[in-house]
């Protein structure tokens, strides 16, 4: 799977940029529910990190009615746990310890 940034127009008229997700064939697969922004762990991955924000600029802006209706957005679900937090302790045989 493909992606990139690329900018949204917002029903209430301001720019965002999503990550965009693509299948082999081009086709847009989805989005990230959120607005995305810069970041790096260093100076110069941040600065790439920019470079491909300002790479979002030179394609046709998007909206979200743009993104594929059975595809809108992606958002990221944790998994739910299986076991309680005492069961947890139980199994590593850990003890709980309340600080006050």
């Amino acid at each position: 799977m493909d992606w990139n940034y690329r900018v949204f127009q917002e029903t209430n008229g301001d720019y965002v940029i999503r990550e965009v997700f693509y299948a082999e064939d081009g086709s847009i697969i989805g989005c990230t529910a959120e607005a995305v922004e810069p970041s790096g762990r260093s100076l110069t991955e941040l600065a790439r990190d920019l470079e491909s924000f300002m790479e979002a600029l030179t394609l046709p802006i998007l909206t979200l009615e743009d993104i594929p209706p059975c595809r809108q957005p992606l958002v990221y679900k944790p998994a739910q746990p299986t076991v309680s937090q005492a069961q947890l302790l139980a199994e590593l045989n850990l003890a709980y310890s309340s600080c006050k």
